[in-house]
């Protein structure tokens, strides 16, 4: 009896005094919870304004996941629609400014091309003009030499050589003939070229035209990763197209990863979408390996 009382005494005291268990909690802001556990997302929500459909925006957001989990090795980010850090598409000046800035583009690219092929045409006949114009400068000099020539000639010459020169002069005077004709094709055909280059330099001016009065500044931001403790959301505010949509998703997937902006410009991590951009590069696996290192085990 007092064994059991003794062991019912101790229970008691163990359960009293013995610590509880806490679950351990990251950081607030921590970057580390890219490194040991996978990060859930989902597709929330599309403004109607962009055009585009979930089933058109869902596989280019998997496929921005993919890449990193292929880059870093292991999967890192799950498309979960339940659980997933929501990636919402909300539409607003940013937007209307890439589709604005796409149309000028695209109409630059339409003037480009008309103005690049008249500028070339332009050119091939101006080259056979010059050359045309060189070819009758020489015949001008020479029939001019020959006019000369006769008239010494018909100044020395006796009375009995009128008919040799006579026949002379008519073949002089022939060649005249035909040598003013083709001096008005040239002149007709020179006023053609001045009014084809004043056709392209007014092409020329119209595509300038277009042009605003100062280059874009660019966008301060075409997605948004915000982060508060473990709660993440993605905002999708403009994209030209598929292909800048998914480095824009490449850029934001790689905040939720903990990964800051890089220097490189050619990074996905780049501050600024440029030229240079294709993939995610090993210097943004570097940066997130970085990131790991200096966490340490947890």
């Amino acid at each position: 009896m007092i064994l059991r009382l003794l062991l019912l005494l101790a229970a008691v005291l163990l359960w009293v005094f013995w610590p509880t268990a806490t679950a351990l909690k990251a950081p607030i802001g921590s970057k580390t919870a890219s490194c040991d556990q996978v990060i859930l997302w989902r597709l929330d929500s599309i403004d109607p304004a962009f055009g585009l459909s979930p089933e058109q925006a869902l596989p280019l957001i998997q496929d921005a996941a993919s890449r990193w989990n292929q880059k870093l090795g292991k999967e890192v980010l799950r498309y979960d629609a339940q659980h997933g850090f929501p990636i919402r598409f909300v539409f607003d000046a940013r937007q209307q400014q890439q589709l604005e800035q796409l149309m000028l583009e695209r109409n630059l690219h339409r003037y480009d091309d008309r103005i690049g092929d008249q500028q070339q045409d332009f050119e091939r006949q101006l080259a056979e003009f010059q050359q045309q114009k060189a070819t009758f400068e020489g015949k001008d000099r020479q029939l001019a030499a020959d006019i000369q020539a006769f008239n010494d000639k018909a100044q020395q010459a006796d009375p009995g050589a009128a008919a040799l020169l006579g026949k002379q002069q008519a073949e002089l005077l022939s060649r005249q003939k035909e040598h003013a004709l083709e001096a008005e094709q040239l002149d007709a055909w020179s006023e053609k070229l001045q009014d084809r280059q004043q056709h392209l330099n007014s092409l020329i001016n119209d595509r300038n035209a277009l042009l605003p009065a100062q280059p874009a500044s660019g966008l301060a931001e075409v997605g948004l990763l915000e982060q508060q403790g473990a709660q993440r959301t993605m905002t999708i505010f403009a994209y030209k197209d598929a292909h800048h949509l998914t480095l824009t998703l490449l850029h934001e997937f790689g905040h939720a990863l903990g990964i800051d902006h890089l220097a490189d410009s050619s990074s996905i991590m780049y501050s600024q979408l440029n030229a240079t951009q294709q993939d995610i590069t090993h210097a943004d696996i570097s940066a997130w390996q970085q990131q790991c290192q200096q966490a340490g085990p947890r």
